[in-house]
Protein backbone atom coordinates (compact mmCIF):
# COMPACT_ATOMS: atom_id res chain seq x y z
CA UNK A 1 0.00 0.00 0.00
CA UNK A 2 1.42 3.55 -1.34
CA UNK A 3 1.19 6.01 1.96
CA UNK A 4 -0.23 9.68 1.31
CA UNK A 5 2.27 11.47 -0.42
CA UNK A 6 2.58 13.18 -4.29
CA UNK A 7 -1.04 14.24 -5.53
CA UNK A 8 -1.01 13.97 -9.28
CA UNK A 9 -4.40 16.37 -10.99
CA UNK A 10 -5.91 16.33 -14.39
CA UNK A 11 -8.12 18.45 -16.00
CA UNK A 12 -10.99 18.92 -13.47
CA UNK A 13 -8.85 16.65 -11.15
CA UNK A 14 -10.77 13.77 -12.87
CA UNK A 15 -8.14 11.78 -11.74
CA UNK A 16 -5.76 11.82 -8.86
CA UNK A 17 -3.33 9.60 -7.51
CA UNK A 18 -0.31 9.00 -4.82
CA UNK A 19 3.06 7.63 -3.94
CA UNK A 20 4.84 7.75 -0.84
CA UNK A 21 7.02 10.82 -0.92
CA UNK A 22 8.16 13.59 1.66
CA UNK A 23 6.18 16.07 0.63
CA UNK A 24 2.66 17.08 -1.13
CA UNK A 25 3.53 19.34 -4.37
CA UNK A 26 0.68 19.28 -6.62
CA UNK A 27 1.92 18.42 -9.98
CA UNK A 28 0.19 19.41 -13.32
CA UNK A 29 1.65 18.02 -16.33
CA UNK A 30 1.49 19.31 -19.88
CA UNK A 31 -0.01 16.56 -21.24
CA UNK A 32 -3.20 16.47 -19.54
CA UNK A 33 -5.38 13.92 -21.39
CA UNK A 34 -1.99 11.61 -21.80
CA UNK A 35 -2.38 11.21 -17.96
CA UNK A 36 -6.07 10.83 -18.11
CA UNK A 37 -6.24 8.11 -20.52
CA UNK A 38 -3.32 6.11 -19.70
CA UNK A 39 -4.17 2.63 -20.16
CA UNK A 40 -3.99 1.69 -16.59
CA UNK A 41 -3.33 3.12 -13.12
CA UNK A 42 0.06 1.32 -13.23
CA UNK A 43 0.92 3.32 -15.81
CA UNK A 44 0.31 6.79 -14.77
CA UNK A 45 2.32 5.64 -11.28
CA UNK A 46 4.87 5.04 -13.61
CA UNK A 47 4.71 8.34 -14.99
CA UNK A 48 3.98 10.14 -12.26
CA UNK A 49 7.64 8.45 -10.60
CA UNK A 50 9.13 9.11 -13.55
CA UNK A 51 9.03 13.10 -13.43
CA UNK A 52 9.87 13.00 -9.55
CA UNK A 53 12.44 10.40 -9.75
CA UNK A 54 11.09 7.94 -8.03
CA UNK A 55 11.18 5.26 -10.60
CA UNK A 56 12.25 2.68 -7.87
CA UNK A 57 9.56 3.52 -5.12
CA UNK A 58 7.22 2.67 -7.83
CA UNK A 59 8.03 -0.62 -8.63
CA UNK A 60 8.11 -1.32 -5.33
CA UNK A 61 4.70 -0.38 -4.86
CA UNK A 62 3.07 -2.30 -8.35
CA UNK A 63 5.34 -5.30 -7.17
CA UNK A 64 3.13 -5.50 -3.86
CA UNK A 65 -0.10 -5.15 -5.78
CA UNK A 66 0.98 -7.87 -7.82
CA UNK A 67 1.70 -10.03 -5.39
CA UNK A 68 -1.43 -9.61 -4.53
CA UNK A 69 -3.20 -10.36 -7.57
CA UNK A 70 -1.13 -13.60 -7.60
CA UNK A 71 -2.24 -14.54 -3.71
CA UNK A 72 -5.87 -14.14 -5.47
CA UNK A 73 -5.51 -16.01 -7.86
CA UNK A 74 -4.02 -18.84 -6.03
CA UNK A 75 -6.82 -18.43 -3.62
CA UNK A 76 -9.44 -18.51 -6.61
CA UNK A 77 -7.92 -21.88 -8.05
CA UNK A 78 -10.29 -23.27 -10.44
CA UNK A 79 -13.26 -21.29 -9.74
CA UNK A 80 -10.80 -17.96 -11.51
CA UNK A 81 -12.42 -19.81 -14.67
CA UNK A 82 -15.58 -20.37 -14.25
CA UNK A 83 -16.67 -17.18 -11.90
CA UNK A 84 -18.77 -14.24 -13.75
CA UNK A 85 -18.78 -11.28 -12.16
CA UNK A 86 -21.27 -8.05 -12.67
CA UNK A 87 -21.09 -5.31 -10.82
CA UNK A 88 -24.47 -2.68 -10.31
CA UNK A 89 -23.99 1.05 -9.30
CA UNK A 90 -27.22 2.12 -7.31
CA UNK A 91 -28.30 5.82 -6.62
CA UNK A 92 -30.76 7.56 -6.09
CA UNK A 93 -32.86 7.81 -9.54
CA UNK A 94 -30.08 6.39 -11.37
CA UNK A 95 -28.61 2.55 -12.19
CA UNK A 96 -25.13 2.46 -14.30
CA UNK A 97 -22.02 -0.41 -14.58
CA UNK A 98 -18.44 -0.23 -15.24
CA UNK A 99 -17.86 -0.01 -18.97
CA UNK A 100 -14.62 -1.62 -21.07
CA UNK A 101 -13.39 1.79 -20.51
CA UNK A 102 -10.11 3.47 -18.38
CA UNK A 103 -11.81 3.16 -14.86
CA UNK A 104 -9.74 0.94 -12.28
CA UNK A 105 -12.71 -2.33 -11.49
CA UNK A 106 -12.27 -3.89 -14.69
CA UNK A 107 -8.71 -2.75 -15.07
CA UNK A 108 -8.14 -4.62 -11.27
CA UNK A 109 -10.47 -7.72 -12.78
CA UNK A 110 -8.06 -7.39 -16.34
CA UNK A 111 -4.79 -8.03 -14.14
CA UNK A 112 -6.65 -11.01 -12.21
CA UNK A 113 -7.94 -12.94 -15.26
CA UNK A 114 -12.04 -12.21 -14.15
CA UNK A 115 -14.25 -12.36 -16.48
CA UNK A 116 -17.17 -9.62 -16.27
CA UNK A 117 -20.05 -8.08 -17.53
CA UNK A 118 -20.03 -4.68 -19.32
CA UNK A 119 -21.45 -1.96 -21.63
CA UNK A 120 -19.50 -0.14 -24.11
CA UNK A 121 -21.00 2.84 -24.69
CA UNK A 122 -18.26 5.34 -26.31
CA UNK A 123 -17.34 7.66 -24.06
CA UNK A 124 -19.68 7.19 -21.08
CA UNK A 125 -17.33 5.68 -18.08
CA UNK A 126 -20.78 4.57 -15.80
CA UNK A 127 -23.21 3.49 -18.46
CA UNK A 128 -26.86 4.10 -17.17
CA UNK A 129 -29.26 0.92 -17.01
CA UNK A 130 -32.78 0.91 -16.46
CA UNK A 131 -34.22 -1.33 -13.79
CA UNK A 132 -35.82 -3.35 -16.93
CA UNK A 133 -32.32 -4.26 -17.99
CA UNK A 134 -31.11 -5.70 -14.42
CA UNK A 135 -31.69 -9.04 -15.53
CA UNK A 136 -29.20 -9.10 -18.22
CA UNK A 137 -26.37 -8.18 -15.62
CA UNK A 138 -27.24 -11.58 -13.98
CA UNK A 139 -24.14 -13.41 -13.18
CA UNK A 140 -22.29 -15.93 -10.17
CA UNK A 141 -21.26 -13.07 -8.27
CA UNK A 142 -22.90 -9.79 -7.86
CA UNK A 143 -21.52 -6.34 -6.44
CA UNK A 144 -23.96 -3.74 -5.80
CA UNK A 145 -22.33 -0.43 -5.23
CA UNK A 146 -24.58 1.47 -2.58
CA UNK A 147 -24.34 4.76 -4.06
CA UNK A 148 -27.61 5.36 -2.29
CA UNK A 149 -26.43 4.52 1.19
CA UNK A 150 -29.86 1.79 1.22
CA UNK A 151 -29.98 -0.92 3.84
CA UNK A 152 -29.60 -4.22 2.86
CA UNK A 153 -33.10 -5.21 3.33
CA UNK A 154 -33.83 -2.91 0.35
CA UNK A 155 -32.14 -4.93 -2.59
CA UNK A 156 -32.25 -8.00 -1.02
CA UNK A 157 -36.11 -7.83 -0.67
CA UNK A 158 -36.72 -5.98 -3.94
CA UNK A 159 -38.54 -7.81 -6.47
CA UNK A 160 -36.15 -7.64 -9.42
CA UNK A 161 -33.16 -7.88 -7.19
CA UNK A 162 -34.23 -11.15 -5.58
CA UNK A 163 -34.92 -12.69 -9.15
CA UNK A 164 -31.57 -12.74 -9.65
CA UNK A 165 -28.91 -15.98 -9.40
CA UNK A 166 -26.50 -13.87 -7.17
CA UNK A 167 -29.12 -13.17 -4.86
CA UNK A 168 -30.57 -16.62 -4.69
CA UNK A 169 -27.20 -18.08 -4.19
CA UNK A 170 -26.03 -15.37 -1.87
CA UNK A 171 -23.35 -14.52 -3.88
CA UNK A 172 -24.64 -11.01 -4.08
CA UNK A 173 -22.75 -8.13 -1.84
CA UNK A 174 -23.45 -4.44 -0.96
CA UNK A 175 -20.16 -2.86 -0.90
CA UNK A 176 -19.45 0.86 -0.51
CA UNK A 177 -19.26 3.39 -3.21
CA UNK A 178 -16.08 5.25 -1.89
CA UNK A 179 -14.32 1.78 -2.25
CA UNK A 180 -15.46 1.12 -6.11
CA UNK A 181 -15.39 4.60 -6.88
CA UNK A 182 -11.67 5.07 -5.89
CA UNK A 183 -8.93 5.62 -7.95
CA UNK A 184 -4.64 5.83 -8.42
CA UNK A 185 -2.62 2.08 -6.15
CA UNK A 186 -4.55 3.02 -3.23
CA UNK A 187 -8.05 2.24 -4.58
CA UNK A 188 -6.49 -0.62 -6.21
CA UNK A 189 -5.85 -1.96 -2.91
CA UNK A 190 -8.92 -1.48 -1.33
CA UNK A 191 -10.94 -3.23 -4.13
CA UNK A 192 -8.55 -5.89 -3.73
CA UNK A 193 -9.22 -6.29 0.08
CA UNK A 194 -13.19 -6.45 -0.82
CA UNK A 195 -12.52 -9.46 -3.75
CA UNK A 196 -10.39 -11.19 -1.00
CA UNK A 197 -13.20 -11.09 1.77
CA UNK A 198 -15.57 -11.87 -1.30
CA UNK A 199 -14.58 -13.95 -4.02
CA UNK A 200 -13.19 -17.04 -2.55
CA UNK A 201 -15.73 -19.38 -1.99
CA UNK A 202 -17.60 -19.14 1.46
CA UNK A 203 -15.90 -16.09 1.62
Amino acid sequence: QAAAGLQLSSCGDTLKTRIDLRTKPAIHPRDKSRVFWLTSDKETLRYTAKILGQEAKAEEVLGQYQQRIDELKKRLGNQLQQLEIAVIFYGEGIIYTISDRATLVPVVFNDIGLRYKFLSRGGNLEPPLSIEAMSDYDADILFIVNVAEKPSSFYFQHPIFRSLKAVKNNRAYIVEQETWSAQGMLGANKLLNDLFKYLPQGG
